[in-house]
This record gives C-alpha cells, sequence and structure tokens, in this order.
C-alpha cells in the first residue's frame, strides 16, 4: 500500500497554513509564458528546472502554474517540499506520493498501478531508481493508447529535502527515464551543489531559467505591480513605490516582507509610519544578504523596540519568535505559550501581531517562519547581530520546559485503553482517544525533548530532569510512542541521548547517566522489535517481565508493579544475555556494516542481495540491491555514510549509493575468483578487495580504476582486508594461516607475514589508535598482535568452541567482539583477553559476521539461520557458567511419599530427588527407586480395565464389572499411559506434548495441559494427593525435560475475556484455560478468540514454557513459575502500584 503525502499537494491545507500563495495578477507573465510553451511543446525538453537563490519568487511561481495547469487538465500531480513538514521533506515520499495523484486523475494507471502494487506490495520502502520503475514506468508504459497526454509533474523546493544524496538520484532518475515516457518535470530549487551539479551534467537534457539573472527591469516590473496592489490602502506616491522596487532588487521575498511589514492585517498599526521608516532606512548594497538582513533587522526592531510596549510585552515577543525559530515543526499557541512559560494563549496572539512580517499564523492557528530565508538570518550572528537566536542557550530551557511538561502530564494508560486483550489497531476509538488524553504541546515534547536537549550543554538541571525522566516516566512516554506507531523514533531518541551524555568531558556521572539511558534504549528496543508492540498495554504485561534484571530499567519500574508474570531460577537469570531483537532477513546472512552515524545497516545475503535496514527496528529502508549474481561476502560503509561497496562470490565488487540504491558506476572487474572482503579507505577515496585468487587489489572508489598492481604474497585465498585508521597501512589475512601488512600507497610490503594462529585466519581489524591487530582463525582463537612486529600483546583469547569468523573492536578500544560457528557471540577485554560479556546465544546456525554500534552499546551478529540478532555488549553481562544438571536418559521417575520430591533414576546419574519447589537436586537413597515405569493393566482396586490393541497402544478403560467405557476410545493413541495409585484417574501423554487426566468415575477429562514446546511425553506420575503430576518430555535430537504440574488449582490465572466472563472475577480452571489456549507462531498465548494474553520471546518457547508448570528442569538449568495471579484484560492497568 502506498502511502501518500497528500500536505504535499500545491493547493492542500499546509499551503494555507505557511501561507503559500499564487502570483500577483500580472506579474511574472513573462515566465509563466515560457513555461506554458515548454509544457505545450510535445517536441521540447522533458525536463524544466527553475533555480534562484532564496526569496526570488520559486514557489510562487510554482504555485501559479500548478494551478494554470490544473485549469487545462495538465496537471498529472505536485509535490512541494518543505522544511516545515518531516513527510514533505522526505525524498523517498516524492514518487509514491506522484504515483497516487496520478491514479485520482486517470482509471487506466490506476488498475496497472494497484497491479503493479499486487505484484511488490513493499514497492514504496525500494530504492527511489526501483520506486520509479515500479509505480511509474511500468503502469505508463502498460497503459498503450489510453496515454495521459503531455502531463506535466510539479515538484518544487528540492533543496529543502533533509537527504540531498537522494535528491541527486531522484534528479539521475528523472533525466535517464522521462525521455521514455508521456510525462514533462517541472523542478525548481536554489541552485544547491548537489542539485547544481547534476543539473549541469544532465544540460542537454533540459531546458530552464534562473530567476535571478532575469533582466531586472522585467523583475521589478513585476514587484512593482504587487507592492502597487499589497500596499493599495496605505496609497503610497509612485516615487515611493519605486523607491521600494528599487531596494527590492530581484527578491520577491523582500517585497512580500516589506509589504507584510507595512501592512500586518491586524491591530493598531500607523502603517505610513512604518512606511516612511523603510524608506528612510540605509539604501545598502545590494549584492549578498544585506538588503533583506537590513529589512529583517528593521521588522524585528520595530517589534521588539515598540515604545509604546510593556516591557512583559517585549519578553512575550521574544519568547514567541525564539519558540517558532526553534521548533522542530510548525507549533500552535497553546503549545507556544505552554514552552514558553508565557501561559496564555491571548498574550501569545498578541505578541504574534508585530511578527506578522516574518512568522504566519494558519487559520489552524498553528505558526511558523513564512520564509527559509528568515532562520538562516536569525541563527548567523554575523547577520542578525542584536537579534540573534543562541540555539545552544535556548535549546536548554526549552528542553527544561519539555521535561516539566511530561512530568505534569505524562501518566499511566494515559488514554484509558479498555483491555490488554486487543491490538491497538482494534481499539476502535484510539484516535478519539489520544485527541482528547493527548495534547498537542504533550505529543510535541514527547517527539521532540531529545531534540532540544541534544542542542543544549550538558548542565546539572538537565541531567537532573533527564534522570528522572529515565526512572519515572519511561513507560508512559513509551505509551505515546506507541499510541504513535513511532517506537522507532523513540529508540533512536534514546541512543541519541546517550551520545549527547558521552561527548568529550563526560565526567562519572555523566557516564552513570547514559548507563540508564542506554539500558532504557535497549529495553525500547526489546519492545518495539516484537509483537508485543502491537499493543501497547504489553509494554507492562509482556515486555517487562522478560526485561534483563540488570537492567536499570527492571530495577527501577519492577518494584511500582504488581500482578505481572514473575520467572525465577537459572534459565531466567541466563536471559541476561539474551538478544534484544531478533530480524528475520529471508536470506543467509554473510555480512554486516553499520553507517558511521549508527542509524542504518547494511546487509549483504547468500542469495547475492545488499540491502539497508533501520539499525533502530530493522525496517527495510533501501533495497533489496540486485545486480550480484552470487553470495555478497562483504559490506563496508563508506566514511561519509553515502555509499556501500560489495564484495560477492560472483568476483566483482560494487559501490551503491545508499540514498537511491543505484550503482555509482560500473562493478569492479579484476578478480579471477570469489571476493571475500571490501574495505573503504577512511577518506573513502579507495577500496581494498580479497580474493580466493590469493591476490589483493586497490581500486578507485569513484570509477573502479586498479590503483596499483595486485598485491602479491598470501599463498592461499585471502579472507580480510582492511585499512589502518590514518590510512596508511592495509592488513589481510588468509586460509594460508598468515597476517600481513602492506603499505596502501604502493602496495608493497610494510612487515613480514605475521604467525600465531595455527589455522586458516578469517578476520582481522586494527584497534582505534592503529597499534595493534585483532584477528580470529579457525583454530577458536582471537589473537591481539602489535602493528609494529607483530609480536602477542596478550596470550589467546579462548573460549569459542569452534571456527572465529568475524571479530569488531569497539569505538574507545577497550573491548572486542567475535562471532563464531558455535553460534555465540562473544566480548572480550582487550587488555587481558578475558571474557567482559556473554556468551550470547540464540543463533541455531553459524555466525558469519559481528559488528559494533559505533557508540558501542550494542552489537549486531549475522548469521547462516536467515536472521540478525541484536546484542546488549555493554560489559559486565557475562552469563553465568553453568554445567549440565543430571537429567538425561531417565528410565522412571516417582513423587516422594510426602510429595516434596521427584525422584528419578537413570544408568549415567543414578537415582536422584528434585525439589518440587525450585528444582535443587541431590543424590537419593536406594531404597527411594522409582518403581518400574511398566504398564499395569488394571487399577490397583481392579475396578478399572485398560484394553490395548495388537501393538500394545491404549484404546480406552472400561469398568472391569460390565466393560463399559470410562476413557476413550483414544482417536489418536497416547504415547504413555498410567492408572493413578489411588485407582480414580488416568493419566495420558500424547506425541504433540499434550496431557490429558481423566476421572475414572465420571470418565470426564479432569484436565488437559501441554507443553509450550513441541516435546512428546515419554512418562508421567502423579503424587499421592493428586496436587502435583510430573512428566518427563523427550525427543531423540533434545535432551529430556522433566516438568511439574499443579493439577487441583492452576499456578497462573488470569481474568476471563469480557465475552467468557460468567462472573466479574471469575478465573480459568486449567481445563477451561487450556482447551482455549493457544502459542501461535508469532509467540502471542491467545485463547480462542484471538485475545492476547502474553507474549512470549522465543527462546522461553524454545524451553517449553507454560503458565500451567510450577517447574521446567532441563540439563541446562531450571525456570520455576510461582503460583500468581496476573491482571490482564479490563483489569490491566492495576499492574501500577505506584509505588
Amino acid at each position: 500500500m502506498l502511502k501518500s503525502v497528500d500536505l504535499a499537494d500545491y493547493d492542500s491545507s499546509l499551503a494555507t497554513s505557511i501561507s503559500r500563495r499564487t502570483c500577483t495578477e500580472g506579474t511574472r507573465t513573462k515566465v509563466l509564458e515560457e513555461l506554458n510553451e515548454w509544457a505545450n511543446d510535445a517536441n521540447g525538453p522533458g525536463v524544466y528546472w527553475m533555480n534562484g537563490m532564496a526569496g526570488t519568487g520559486k514557489t510562487t511561481i510554482a504555485c501559479t502554474f500548478s494551478g494554470l495547469l490544473k485549469r487545462r487538465g495538465l496537471l498529472a500531480a505536485s509535490f512541494f517540499c518543505t522544511r516545515t513538514s518531516a513527510d514533505c521533506r522526505d525524498v523517498t515520499r516524492i514518487i509514491p506520493t506522484i504515483a497516487c495523484q496520478m491514479a485520482r486523475y486517470s482509471a487506466s494507471f490506476q488498475q496497472h498501478l494497484c497491479e503493479a502494487i499486487r505484484k511488490e506490495p513493499s514497492a514504496r520502502s525500494k530504492t527511489i531508481a526501483k520506486q520509479f520503475e515500479l509505480l511509474l514506468t511500468g503502469p505508463l508504459q502498460k497503459m498503450g493508447d489510453a496515454t495521459l497526454g503531455n502531463q506535466v509533474v510539479v515538484m518544487d523546493a528540492l533543496d529543502e529535502c533533509d537527504d540531498q544524496g537522494g535528491v541527486g538520484m531522484l534528479l539521475d532518475v528523472l533525466f535517464r527515464l522521462t525521455s521514455r515516457l508521456p510525462l514533462k518535470i517541472f523542478v525548481t530549487s536554489r541552485p544547491e551543489s548537489e542539485i547544481y551539479s547534476k543539473m549541469t551534467y544532465h544540460a542537454g537534457s533540459r531546458t530552464g531559467v534562473r530567476l535571478h539573472d532575469i533582466e531586472k527591469s522585467l523583475v521589478s516590473a513585476d514587484i512593482k505591480l504587487y507592492l502597487e496592489e499589497a500596499l493599495g490602502p496605505v496609497s503610497p506616491d509612485p516615487s515611493q513605490i519605486e523607491e521600494l522596487v528599487e531596494r527590492c532588487g530581484v527578491l520577491f521575498i523582500y517585497a512580500a516582507t516589506l509589504a507584510r511589514y507595512i501592512l500586518p492585517g491586524g491591530g493598531k498599526i500607523n502603517s505610513q509610519k512604518r512606511l516612511r521608516l523603510v524608506l528612510d532606512m540605509s539604501p545598502d548594497a545590494v549584492k549578498g544578504t544585506e538588503q533583506i538582513d537590513a529589512l529583517y533587522a528593521a521588522v524585528l526592531k520595530s517589534a521588539l523596540e515598540d515604545e509604546d510596549m510593556e516591557e512583559k510585552e517585549k519578553e512575550d515577543v521574544w519568547t514567541v519568535l525564539r519558540m517558532v525559530l526553534l521548533a522542530e515543526e510548525p507549533i500552535g499557541v497553546e503549545t507556544i505559550a505552554t514552552l514558553g512559560r508565557i501561559g496564555d494563549g491571548s498574550r501569545v496572539e498578541y505578541a504574534l501581531v508585530p511578527l506578522r512580517s516574518v512568522l504566519h499564523q494558519s487559520s489552524a492557528g498553528v505558526v511558523s517562519t513564512l520564509h527559509a530565508s528568515f532562520p538562516d538570518f536569525m541563527f548567523s550572528p554575523k547577520r542578525s547581530g542584536p537579534y540573534f537566536c543562541d540555539t545552544a542557550k535556548y535549546s536548554a530551557s526549552l528542553a527544561d520546559k519539555c521535561f516539566k511538561i511530561m512530568k505534569t502530564q505524562l501518566r499511566m494508560n494515559i488514554c484509558d485503553l479498555p483491555s490488554s486483550f486487543i491490538p491497538d489497531v482494534k481499539v476502535e476509538d484510539l484516535q478519539d482517544r489520544m485527541k482528547a488524553n493527548i495534547s498537542p504541546t504533550l505529543g510535541y515534547t514527547c517527539r521532540y525533548w531529545a531534540s532540544h536537549l541534544r542542542k543544549a550543554p550538558r548542565s546539572e538541571k538537565l541531567m537532573t530532569a533527564l534522570e528522572e525522566f529515565v526512572t519515572v516516566r519511561l513507560l508512559f512516554w513509551m505509551e505515546i510512542m506507541s499510541l504513535r506507531r513511532d517506537l522507532s523514533t523513540g529508540v533512536e531518541i534514546l541512543y541519541g541521548t546517550k551520545l549527547w551524555l558521552t561527548q568529550s568531558g563526560a565526567g562519572p556521572s555523566e557516564q552513570a547517566l547514559a548507563v540508564r539511558v542506554a539500558d532504557s534504549a535497549n529495553f525500547m528496543t526489546l519492545h518495539a522489535s516484537t509483537p508485543a508492540s502491537e499493543s501497547t498495554p504489553h509494554i507492562y504485561i509482556s515486555s517487562l517481565p522478560f526485561c534483563a534484571r540488570s537492567s536499570s530499567v527492571y530495577t527501577h519500574y519492577w518494584p511500582r508493579m504488581q500482578g505481572l508474570l514473575e520467572l525465577r531460577g537459572s534459565l531466567m537469570d541466563r536471559r541476561e544475555t539474551a538478544a534484544l531483537a531478533t530480524w528475520n532477513i529471508g536470506s543467509k546472512v554473510l555480512s554486516v556494516a553499520y553507517s558511521p552515524d549508527g542509524s542504518r545497516v547494511a546487509v549483504g545475503c547468500h542469495d547475492g542481495s545488499v540491502s539497508i535496514r533501520n539499525a533502530y527496528d530493522g525496517t527495510l529502508l533501501v533495497g533489496p540491491l540486485q545486480g550480484h549474481t552470487d553470495a555478497v561476502r562483504s559490506v563496508v560503509f563508506s566514511s561519509d555514510g553515502r555509499l556501500v561497496a560489495s564484495g560477492s562470490h560472483d568476483r566483482t565488487i560494487r559501490v551503491w549509493d545508499v540514498c537511491s540504491g543505484s550503482l555509482i558506476t560500473h562493478p569492479f572487474h579484476g578478480h579471477t575468483s570469489r571476493v571475500n572482503s571490501v574495505s573503504f579507505s577512511p577518506d573513502s577515496t579507495r577500496i581494498v578487495s580479497g580474493s580466493d585468487d590469493t591476490t589483493i587489489r586497490v581500486w578507485r572508489a569513484t570509477d573502479g580504476a586498479i590503483l596499483m598492481d595486485p598485491l602479491q604474497g598470501h599463498t592461499e585465498a585471502i579472507n580480510w582486508v582492511t585499512f589502518s585508521p590514518d590510512g596508511t597501512l592495509i592488513a589481510s589475512t588468509s586460509s594460508d594461516m598468515t597476517i600481513r601488512l602492506w603499505h596502501s600507497h604502493d602496495g608493497t610490503p610494510a612487515a613480514s607475514p605475521f604467525h600465531g594462529h595455527t589455522e586458516p585466519v578469517n578476520c582481522v581489524t586494527f584497534t582505534p589508535d592503529g597499534t595493534r591487530l585483532v584477528s580470529g582463525s579457525d583454530d577458536y582463537t582471537v589473537r591481539l598482535c602489535r602493528v609494529s612486529d607483530g609480536s602477542a600483546v596478550t596470550g589467546p583469547f579462548q573460549g569459542h568452541t569452534d571456527a572465529v569468523n568475524s571479530v569488531a573492536v569497539s569505538g574507545d578500544g577497550t573491548l572486542v567482539a567475535s562471532g563464531s560457528n558455535d553460534g555465540t557471540v562473544r566480548v572480550w577485554r582487550l587488555d587481558d583477553g578475558t571474557l567482559a560479556a556473554g556468551p550470547f546465544a540464540g543463533h541455531t546456525d553459524v555466525i558469519w559476521s559481528v559488528v559494533y554500534a559505533p557508540d558501542g552499546t550494542r552489537a549486531i551478529s549475522g548469521s547462516l539461520d536467515r536472521t540478525m540478532r541484536v546484542w546488549n555488549v555493554r560489559g559486565g553481562l557475562v552469563a553465568t557458567a553453568s554445567s549440565d544438571l543430571p537429567l538425561s536418559e531417565l528410565k522412571s521417575l516417582c513423587f516422594s511419599p510426602d510429595g516434596a520430591h521427584v525422584v528419578t533414576e537413570s544408568d549415567k546419574n543414578g537415582i536422584q530427588m528434585w525439589s518440587v519447589i525450585d528444582g535443587t537436586c541431590q543424590p537419593g537413597s536406594v531404597d527411594m527407586r522409582p518403581p518400574s515405569p511398566r504398564l499395569h493393566m488394571s487399577s490397583p482396586d481392579g475396578l478399572y480395565t485398560a484394553q490395548t490393541d495388537e501393538r500394545g497402544q491404549l484404546v480406552q478403560v472400561v469398568r472391569a464389572a460390565d466393560e463399559t467405557a470410562v476413557a476413550g476410545p483414544f482417536n489418536v493413541s497416547p504415547r504413555v499411559w498410567r492408572l493413578s495409585d489411588d485407582s480414580a484417574s488416568l493419566m495420558v501423554g500424547f506425541s504433540d506434548g499434550r496431557m490429558e487426566v481423566v476421572d475414572l468415575k465420571s470418565g470426564r477429562t479432569a484436565l488437559h495441559l501441554r507443553s509450550g514446546g513441541d516435546d512428546e511425553v515419554g512418562m508421567v506420575v502423579q503424587s499421592l494427593e493428586r496436587s502435583l503430576l510430573a512428566s518427563v518430555d523427550t525427543k531423540l535430537w533434545r535432551s529430556q525435560v522433566l516438568r511439574i504440574w499443579s493439577t487441583l488449582e492452576p499456578i497462573v490465572s488470569l481474568q476471563l475475556p469480557p465475552t467468557l466472563s460468567r462472573a466479574s472475577e471469575q478465573v480459568y480452571t486449567l481445563s477451561d484455560f487450556y482447551s482455549q489456549c493457544r502459542i501461535r507462531k508469532d509467540g502471542w498465548l491467545v485463547d480462542a478468540d484471538d485475545n492476547l494474553l502474553l507474549w512470549l520471546p522465543s527462546d522461553m518457547i524454545d524451553l517449553g514454557f507454560s503458565l500451567f508448570a510450577s517447574l521446567i528442569i532441563r540439563r541446562s538449568g531450571v525456570l520455576q513459575v510461582p503460583k500468581q495471579s496476573l491482571v490482564a484484560g479490563e483489569q490491566w492497568a492495576k499492574c501500577y502500584t505506584k509505588g
């Protein structure tokens, strides 16, 4: 589905909000005539570029031209970029929006567009080139004779897009493909470098005009007409008009600002006096920005130094002005009043009156700057002088106010969500609830508090406010970000805040707070990356219970909760090192690389694809990029983050533009075998590659030119190559078990081969200071050696149980992460090789790549299991060493007479006693040996008899007296069965993990149980008093699992959904609950109506977690589920106690 940016249309509601207007009648006639001629010329250039410096009237002309085209039926679409809207400055939204607008114009185009989207639902997330091909080129070419005619697409102010590299790629696509389509493209922009270079390169394929080069007399005539109309009520005489026209030069924005200053349209303003003030201004030189600067200064002097204004009123004007300038988006009057501490919207309205020359207030009350040239003026101390807006100074105050607003307005369950059983999208009146409970001011502060914080210098006041926010209100803020479907932005906000805290000069208090902020970011990552994020209440219900116990989020918030799932035991403790997020990629992941700013991740896959993903939530940003014809073994970002190089087993290297996804030049050919590794030089001008052909090659990054002869010396495949931090050296590793250093300028050896590893060396990286090398090998070790002579700095880092394929050093040079064939990631202290964090387990196959985030808080690994996983690699999270519990090859089991233990027997471990409370194990005596598990065909009292088939499998249990069936016949034969010692019940277990307890007297199934996993039930036994059930699950390829079940009452009780309730406080019985409950593939524990009861992490499901087992014992550890009652459904908000 495409998401059109409706506000980008030339005549949208945003146009009114930001005071976009059309040309005064009779002005700009020559330019408009030329544009009409171009539009009518079917054989003319397909692209028209109108450029000019700020204030020359580009947008006004584009708006007028769009209106003219629409009236003639020639406007195919329009996209007006503006800094005042995030969507309207996103270059990736342009093509989808244009396609949507064209679909409204043409039914035929709409039909073919819908067909294209059905075939490629993710079209809008593709590269700009792919978007153009799928959403425009394809549908247009399929229209055949039913073409749109000579239609025009208008794109205004491309220079206001955030990603200028993406704009450059858009222009490349336009020039390459427009000639084949029945469309013309009209583009306006300032002559910024990226746009100017593209337009210059394609000069032969376009036409255009530079507004500031138009003959001044023509522009002056248009400005004169405009001023005569705009200043009509003041009745200036002709000489005054001429003087004003002269001052305007070629800048229409000057004329427009003059008109708004002299006639602001409200209030008791002496317009004649203002006209005289303007005319009395000293006529500065006409070059540069001096004209508009002088006018802006005059406007501000009038607004801020009015003798008739009280000092408090002047302060209000200053406050409103700064608020609008510093705001991250247009904001309403009440938000200005609250953030500016003015306190009264009427005072804001009054303060806006003298600022109407430079600020605009829409009919909806939203305020923004009128033109991009005004903020440019205000943020330059040289240009604005006494009116300079000091961003750092005033951002500190604004950030502090944001924290105070969140302190007073955030609360638990802010939108009074009715139930935790339903996802947010099914809350019918959610938008009304959000509008009623989340004020525009709170919405703004939740989205932008960190933007203001990061522009301010660190201070004790802000640190205290931030500390209170993350320890008291983090979860409440997450609610709002969740309801607005903006969790990934929240993650980015927190990681950015962590970086702000750790900037140069950060002391112990800043570092400690940075840890808490990083914990908050990790918890938000954990929640945002799972299906639990579908329902805002499950921030508390599902995510907090599985938060790492060492996390400050858990330590601060868990004591304030009640009725949430509580789990204990060694298996829960091991979740400290569980992945923060798991992203399914769909192909075997061979290489991962972080962008320099940490916001994106490049991924190289076995299927030959390259993709760019959001580093915070794993969503696809660009790609998959197609071109390689074999596995992509290596990907790497350039130092400016604009390019990605990929090396493939197809023997080529390719360089991709990150924004557009297009190749910047042809593939690099030269290697005669698989390319295993590529690396950019620090200045991004060169690329080094290593291959199975035993050579290293150095290429010019821009065009693939080979810069020197192949570097030769290794005798087997080159597995890894990398530049030193200063770019002077190249390090390489090989299957010949050596590391070599080369001078990067000429390829000559810089040292003799370094030896130490005893098997092929798979990877190598420099430490940030360039003095040491870290390498990983098939010999299971990580080694650290000196660059100067190759000598070992410390002994090998040992712990992996298989080959080490990838190593990465943290930005501060203190830690190294390694990924291995053993499926784990480990983090080592670089100074002594001891384990600093991990091992991090979760991958189910070989890990080929691991990389540190630039901030050092996370690592991402890529595996042959087709996933990428995000790990919290902060030092100190070391998994406790565990020895296998004596649980294997069990022959029999029984309960102790007092029911306090389960007694097991195996050939390997003998007789063991397991506590039914906490799973602790101790040796048992011979006299406690469990009886043989042989089947008894009759109950102990002789009243019931089991009947089996010819294979010995149970068919049914009958009364001995008359052979009336009391249990069965079973549709699926139980794998195990047993008659209880008291002759009261039959216990059966099935191959799919199900268990049933049948009451023999009534013939009713008294209990349904099922493990969370897919284990087979191998043995089952009931305690004498029938309150507990013990079962052993097993599969040939997995160790055995011993479970203790409660049979008389549930271990965990839940409130019934309203549709199933018979009494307001009724709880599920085990039988009622289990007959309706299941775990979906996405991890949700749901009932028959798909109510969302609880989301379970995959490792908990793999453990065989069940709400009704009080204890799970595996060889690797114990999971204990205490008896508890969970708040859920309509009662969910009671989980917060405000303690």
